[in-house]
């Protein structure tokens, strides 16, 4: 992670999101600009959060540790979107792994600050109960979709959102790094119910799959085969 203090593209990105109005002149000058590279980490597991996260560009992928040690897939995110908020008011360890799918930045608050300056502005209490509120429903349909969708259809939906940007402009034509087992242990399934789709794939022409890469032949048939679940 790299952070910067460009004022200029601060004030661009908070004017850009509306967010300047939500925040005295004074607290605006407390933010930092995060810049974090495809496939680090912004937040780990069990760790304590140091900042209030805003996605302003890029693309993130927000997955959850079971008590089994398996991880699942919640959701993807895209600007704008809060990071740590659910921790603002209490003194909780991240339970979800956050990283970034491509190169993102998030305009930084520390928790600390967000905590002295923030938790009596009504404007930014709202803000923060709206993004949660839509946590709540979005991960409720989530998991109604994911529970009735075929195995083919979340696979689909998960290599579109690993290989496009924010704006679901293809970014990649292969994944190098994404074993077949992380892909069943993050949707939920087998190894080898995941492997047969892949193989299915495979054979249709829509993807070309090797024991180190992931490669998408048909991008437009993939996007026909997936639905929006992770967006």
């Amino acid at each position: 992670m790299k952070e910067t203090r460009d004022r200029k593209r601060i004030s661009e990105y908070l004017s850009r999101f509306k967010l300047a109005g939500f925040f005295e002149e004074e607290v605006n000058k407390l933010f930092t600009l995060h810049n974090f590279e495809r496939g680090e980490d912004i937040f780990t597991v069990d760790e304590r959060p140091e900042y209030l996260y805003f996605l302003v560009k890029g693309k993130v992928k927000i997955s959850i540790l079971l008590r089994n040690g398996n991880r699942v897939l919640l959701r993807f995110c895209v600007p704008i979107s809060l990071l740590g908020d659910l921790e603002i008011a209490n003194d909780f360890t991240v339970k979800t792994s956050v990283s970034a799918v491509s190169e993102s930045e998030l305009l930084a608050l520390r928790l600390s600050q967000v905590r002295e300056n923030l938790m009596t502005n009504p404007a930014v209490l709202r803000l923060i109960i709206r993004e949660l509120s839509f946590k709540l429903y979005h991960n409720a349909v989530v998991k109604t979709l994911t529970s009735s969708a075929p195995l083919k259809t979340r696979i689909a939906s998960y290599l579109l959102l690993m290989t496009s940007n924010e704006r679901n402009e293809k970014m990649l034509d292969e994944l190098e790094t994404e074993s077949q087992a992380e892909i069943a242990e993050l949707l939920g399934a087998s190894y080898r119910h995941v492997n047969r789709v892949l193989n299915e794939l495979d054979r249709e022409g829509i993807l070309r799959v090797s024991r180190s890469q992931i490669r998408i032949v048909d991008y437009d048939k993939l996007k026909n085969l997936a639905s929006d679940l992770y967006g």
